[in-house]
């Protein structure tokens, strides 16, 4: 199946609608939670080297 012009033109409008719509950024909880996250595992994992390291 062929697309006409005018088919083409209008994904392509479609297209360019989508990309055009920008970027949204997180809500501040996310990034909050995500940062909490990694000091969690940064901590567990620094906590584990630690009871290696000293009380085997």
């Amino acid at each position: 199946m062929e697309h006409t012009p005018e088919d083409l033109e209008h994904f392509s409008t479609l297209q360019q609608e989508e990309e055009s719509q920008g970027y949204t950024p997180r809500p501040r909880s996310h990034i909050i939670l995500a940062w909490v996250l990694v000091l969690v595992v940064l901590f567990a994992f620094l906590g584990t080297c630690y009871w290696l390291a000293f009380y085997r």
